[in-house]
């Protein structure tokens, strides 16, 4: 009932249109001329061919076919867009030969073979385009087609979806709702819902799939985060689930009035880029791919959040994530879809820099915390970032519970291993995914169970606080049948000292391996178990402070190649190994990031009661004193003058000045 009888329906309905074409040729003129000038260009070039080559990514050992599957992707959306393009400049224009056009670059599109090199089952990314983009092509020059045209394109478009609906990401719709933790199924029921809604009334599977279009939107999206706007996958996912689900916000409201800000997430979607990368980060925390900042597409699918949502008022934190935009350097969105956003949207909330924001912010929902000294500038920050999460290592967020990455002063000292040549290749499955490639725990050289929704672990407490962040988290459930407790604490000292305490048991007397991972060679000084390493931007000095003796190792590279030739940075591999078996264990590490060529002398010892554990550190005439409660121990603890009934304690005092 919701949806027009008559077309478009897919973005804008038949009674916007007057307004958008008045808008095309006021207001908006100039940003419309150059969807135009772009049709004018399409209409004196040969549309972009259908690929000829079987390209695939199932067999990663067939490097012919992982050669042409992700060019084969982009050829696809390479001439969907061009129908996209020509088909709206016709709708807003009327202009018989842009619909012309479009209508022989969309008959050309359904003639493609299905089970040729666009073919679902063996290339689904190349597949996926023509699940929406013919539709919408179709939608907005609607009136161009014929009988027999509207026939073979609806033949084409139900054999696509088909092929979609069939496959393990949909599983006939039942599937998919009843087992969503899925990565490729959570970006592709909107894409069968835009085709439900273009041929609804046609072809008669359409309201089924837009059923579970709406279903799924309701029930079970998003799948990777809670409330708190986090994203299990990643930032690097997070930009690319995200730039694609604003398209069925758009759909759901201008075809079925459904008002998609009414989900909570949505009021906090800008949070996790903000906290995870801000701006001048150089690297965009945990989860596949973000090694690298986040992408400047991430402004265009920002601008809808930010005119769509910023001005309700559930909706409070739009300024912050604009100034975090335009602190990037992000452009708005361009083409089709600016032109909608400025045609039909309210306008830009002002930008606003997070001053009255707290720095360090835990997503609850995905185990991530997010320790910052500054939000404003990564060149003034310290950035601590922290994983346990319940969703295991499963899908793209595959880092090990109980890890954690470093920045300091704009540069990544300790980073996470989120490199990716070929997603299940030998290289991802086999080291990226591992405990050993992290800034983990070992227990008797053995990670933590991989790929796994089972690898679960959990942020068991969070205390934050102007002069110090606390955070710990509990992960023994990743480790399987090789731990019976692994809680790692973690206190950061603002502006720049973290002291981390692994509070380690296991069932028989084991070793452990502490490993941290760097992008230069670390300085390795095993006598006093002190690493140090020293980049362009800055440095850092850590030392344990552990019960037992301690043995070094370190290595750099990765233990296998990696496919389609790609190239990461190299990384340098630093394991602390104790030597000799224990079944449990307190090990503290200290941490001391510097700017580049500043490092401040500073010195630390173990602490130790029966109630607690911690380190002193002594540095610039400050004295810092960190104590840790250990398990088991209920009510107050104790570490020297210290008392505490928490589960951390801090206590900073400075030497007295000399006397004039």
């Amino acid at each position: 009932e919701r949806v027009p009888a008559g077309h478009p329906r897919l973005f804008l309905r038949p009674e916007d249109l007057p307004v958008l074409r008045e808008l095309a040729r006021g207001r908006e003129k100039g940003r419309f001329d150059s969807l135009r000038a772009e049709a004018e260009r399409l209409l004196g070039r040969e549309p972009t061919p259908e690929p000829v080559r079987m390209g695939s990514a199932r067999d990663k050992n067939d490097e012919e076919a992982v050669r042409h599957w992700w060019p084969n992707r982009e050829q696809t959306e390479k001439a969907c867009k061009e129908a996209e393009t020509l088909a709206f400049v016709y709708l807003i224009t009327g202009e018989r030969k842009f619909g012309e056009a479009a209508r022989r670059r969309v008959l050309r599109l359904a003639s493609w073979n299905p089970d040729g090199p666009t073919n679902f089952r063996l290339n689904c990314e190349a597949a996926k385009p023509m699940l929406y983009r013919l539709p919408r092509a179709y939608d907005w020059a609607w009136d161009t087609f014929s009988p027999a045209d509207r026939a073979s394109i609806q033949k084409a478009v139900e054999r696509r979806v088909r092929d979609a609906w069939e496959s393990g990401e949909v599983g006939r719709g039942v599937g998919h709702l009843n087992a969503p933790y899925n990565s490729h199924g959570n970006r592709v029921w909107h894409k069968i819902g835009e085709a439900g809604v273009a041929f609804l009334g046609e072809i008669p599977e359409a309201e089924t799939w837009l059923d579970y279009a709406v279903n799924k939107f309701h029930a079970c999206y998003p799948v990777w985060s809670d409330d708190d706007g986090g994203w299990h996958e990643g930032v690097s996912y997070w930009s690319g689930y995200m730039g694609k689900a604003v398209w069925w916000l758009q759909v759901a409201q201008s075809a079925l009035r459904i008002d998609g800000f009414k989900k909570p997430f949505f009021a906090q979607v800008g949070d996790y880029p903000l906290y995870i990368a801000p701006p001048g980060s150089p690297n965009a925390g945990f989860g596949d791919l973000s090694h690298r900042p986040p992408s400047g597409g991430v402004g265009a699918f920002m601008e809808y959040h930010l005119r769509a949502g910023g001005g309700r008022p559930e909706n409070d934190r739009a300024g912050y994530w604009r100034w975090w935009t335009e602190a990037w350097k992000m452009n708005g969105a361009d083409g089709i879809l600016g032109f909608l956003y400025h045609a039909n949207l309210p306008p830009l909330p002002a930008a606003k820099p997070p001053m009255d924001l707290p720095p360090s912010k835990v997503f609850r929902g995905i185990g991530v915390a997010s320790l910052h000294t500054t939000l404003l500038d990564s060149a003034d920050d310290v950035h601590f970032l922290f994983k346990s999460s319940p969703f295991g290592s499963q899908s793209h967020g595959h880092n090990a519970q109980n890890s954690f990455q470093l920045n300091a002063y704009g540069e990544s000292l300790l980073p996470a291993c989120v490199y990716r040549d070929l997603h299940g290749s030998k290289f991802h499955y086999e080291w990226a995914h591992s405990t050993l490639a992290q800034n983990a725990v070992l227990i008797d050289g053995q990670g933590q169970i991989k790929h796994s929704a089972a690898a679960t672990g959990r942020i068991a407490d969070h205390r934050f606080a102007p002069e110090c962040d606390y955070v710990s988290g509990e992960a023994a459930t990743a480790y399987g049948k090789l731990a019976k407790r692994a809680l790692r604490h973690a206190v950061f000292v603002k502006p720049d000292l973290i002291v981390l305490c692994d509070d380690l048991a296991t069932p028989e007397p084991a070793s452990f391996q502490f490993m941290l991972h760097g992008l230069a060679e670390f300085s390795v000084d095993a006598a006093n178990a002190r690493l140090g390493l020293e980049l362009p931007k800055a440095g850092l000095t850590a030392q344990y402070l552990s019960p037992v003796p301690l043995e070094f190792r370190q290595w750099d590279g990765f233990p296998m190649s990696m496919s389609r030739g790609a190239q990461f940075p190299n990384q340098w591999h630093v394991e602390a190994a104790t030597k000799e078996k224990r079944d449990e264990i307190q090990m503290i590490t200290v941490l001391v990031p510097h700017r580049a060529g500043k490092p401040a002398p500073w010195t630390a010892e173990r602490l130790e009661s029966g109630s607690s554990v911690g380190a002193r550190v002594r540095r610039g005439g400050e004295t810092v004193t960190v104590a840790f409660r250990k398990s088991g121990v209920a009510g107050e603890a104790s570490l020297g003058e210290l008392a505490f009934d928490a589960p951390f304690a801090l206590e900073r005092t400075r030497s007295a000045a000399p006397p004039p």
